[in-house]
């Protein structure tokens, strides 16, 4: 039955691309998204699917009812867009100038919807129920958290979500067992001396002198206190501190930002920034002041579901179309809390063909997607639903 359902989705191929071509003429930022929910609800009201919108302030779930409503296996796009001025040529380049789907968010879009078209015409033969979300500000606050605080996994029995890749070819998918996003935390450390003349500088407290030796401190920790088997990154973003060159500065900001694979080591290594600040300006007779905000958390994957997503891309590409990642991605995905909550997978969708130019990195303001790759992300979520289930089937 599957064969049948994947062979007879290669029909509505122009359909599946034209509804990228009309996100991405429209990009939207954060949770301000009223031309791109009311593109997403009009196709699915079209399709007769059941929907609820303003879910986590503005994204959208839709539900299928299957055969087992016993499972339910959720799918999830992320559909914001990025503040940058695209410079591409392409006839459905963005209309609202100074923002673009340079992160493939439209790609995302067009293939959940993609799914809802082939799930509405195979509802009678649907094994089980299946949710889509459709999910507002992954590029900035993070909107998975307000979805799942207003219900969206409720009830889900696993999920499963995509991200285009650059890096892989157009027809091939990249996989990734255990960590494959980093945690990620802001950090702002002022530091607080004593002005005086820079002619009498023992009068005074240097902050400026003090940041220097904080700062080499910091990044000591990364080359001595972590595991060097295990991934760290420390940057510091900004310095700002002093008033005029010939006095001394009585105080320096510092702003930077952690990114780790666990929890564990996100912990750790804050405790250390803080120590280090502290007792460094100590040292030189200032005071530190510590300030952290966390971001994403780590993006786990489960590695059943990582299997089942190998599986399906060897049923659909071939088992040389399957690239599997030795190395986490220091990058942040709030995917992350999803598979917090409930077993999933997220994976790699190539979109990469230097015959067409599709080769730019993205958040670039000309990238550009190889288009045919749209359908093979949908039929990897088809795919993924039926191998789901009867992975959950078995063990229940």
């Amino acid at each position: 039955m599957i064969n049948n359902i994947l062979e007879n989705i290669d029909k509505y191929n122009t359909w599946f691309i034209n509804n990228r071509r009309e996100l991405h003429k429209i990009p939207e930022l954060d949770f301000d998204l009223p031309e791109t929910t009311k593109y997403i609800t009009s196709i699915l009201t079209e399709l007769g699917v059941n929907y609820k919108t303003n879910i986590g302030k503005s994204g959208i779930i839709a539900n299928f009812y299957g055969k087992d409503n016993s499972i339910t296996i959720a799918l999830r796009a992320d559909i914001d867009a990025l503040p940058i001025l695209e410079t591409s040529d392409c006839p459905y380049k963005s209309q609202h100038e100074g923002k673009m789907h340079a992160c493939g968010h439209d790609v995302h879009c067009s293939i959940l919807l993609g799914v809802a078209k082939i799930l509405s015409e195979i509802k009678d033969d649907l094994p089980c129920n299946v949710r889509l979300i459709f999910q507002p500000a992954e590029e900035t606050t993070g909107g998975a958290l307000p979805m799942i605080e207003d219900g969206a996994l409720e009830g889900v029995d696993a999920i499963f979500g995509i991200h285009v890749d650059p890096f892989i070819n157009s027809g091939e998918i990249g996989i990734k067992y255990g960590p494959m996003f980093a945690a990620s935390t802001t950090f702002k450390i002022n530091i607080l001396g004593k002005s005086t003349h820079g002619a009498f500088p023992h009068n005074g407290i240097d902050a400026i002198v003090t940041a220097s030796q904080v700062i080499s401190s910091i990044q000591s920790i990364i080359s001595r206190n972590t595991d060097a088997r295990d991934s760290a990154v420390i940057t510091f973003g900004t310095i700002n501190g002093g008033t005029k060159e010939n006095i001394v500065a009585d105080e320096v900001s510092l702003t930077g930002i952690i990114r780790t694979l666990s929890q564990e080591m996100r912990t750790f290594i804050k405790e250390r920034v803080k120590d280090m600040s502290e007792f460094v300006c100590k040292g030189y007779g200032a005071k530190a002041e510590v300030l952290f905000k966390d971001s994403y958390n780590a993006l786990i994957n489960h590695e059943e579901y990582v299997d089942i997503v190998k599986k399906s891309g060897i049923e659909l590409l071939g088992k040389e179309k399957i690239i599997t990642r030795k190395y986490s991605e220091m990058g942040a995905e709030d995917f992350a809390y999803y598979l917090e909550k409930v077993p999933g997978a997220f994976f790699f969708l190539g979109i990469r063909n230097e015959d067409i130019g599709a080769i730019e990195p993205l958040h670039n303001d000309k990238f550009m997607v190889d288009e045919s790759s749209i359908i093979v992300g949908i039929k990897m979520q088809i795919l993924n639903i039926f191998n789901a289930y009867e992975h959950l089937k078995a063990s229940k």
